[in-house]
């Protein structure tokens, strides 16, 4: 994770509507840093990875070396917090086919670099149906001449995701 793009996301705030894949990625120079278009397309296909999966928009929008990494998620999946979520394109595509879709709704693009897109999320559903928030840092990649997403970062409050899933808590003290 880059310092900048999280200091960037800390003082910068750009809302927007979530684009259609129907704009899709527009060919860039390798390694040439991400437009503004570019990361709307990414956001986009992110929020189709969570919201909506299917195995043809991973299969070319995440690279080969993709890994997903959430401390959120690790208490869930009884994973140690520093060890990757997803280390693979194929255990992330796998989970991605096991988990029921969830309305991830992106709030705002916090900040853009080279080769990272920075942003903020919601998502209410479930059982308690609650609002849940996230941050979710994505890195990215140009390869076949389009950017790919190679990294997920994801933080959200669990405690809402778990009741929202049905699950339960109970505060000791």
């Amino acid at each position: 994770m880059h310092f900048s793009v999280l200091a960037n996301a800390a003082f910068a705030s750009s809302a927007l509507s979530v684009p259609s894949l129907a704009s899709a990625i527009a060919p860039g120079q390798e390694g040439a840093c991400l437009t503004r278009a570019e990361a709307k397309d990414i956001v986009d296909i992110y929020v189709q990875l969570i919201a909506n999966y299917t195995d043809d928009v991973c299969a070319k929008y995440c690279a080969s070396d993709f890994v997903d990494r959430s401390g959120s998620i690790n208490t869930f999946i009884f994973t140690p917090l520093a060890e990757p979520t997803f280390a693979t394109k194929e255990v992330f595509m796998s989970a991605q086919k096991a988990t029921p879709p969830f309305p991830v709704v992106v709030d705002s693009i916090d900040a853009i670099d080279c080769e990272a897109v920075a942003l903020r999320w919601h998502a209410t559903f479930g059982a308690a149906n609650l609002p849940g928030k996230g941050i979710t840092i994505i890195g990215t990649t140009k390869r076949e001449r389009y950017a790919q997403i190679k990294s997920l970062d994801v933080e959200l409050n669990s405690l809402i995701w778990l009741l929202n899933v049905g699950g339960n808590y109970t505060w000791e003290g």
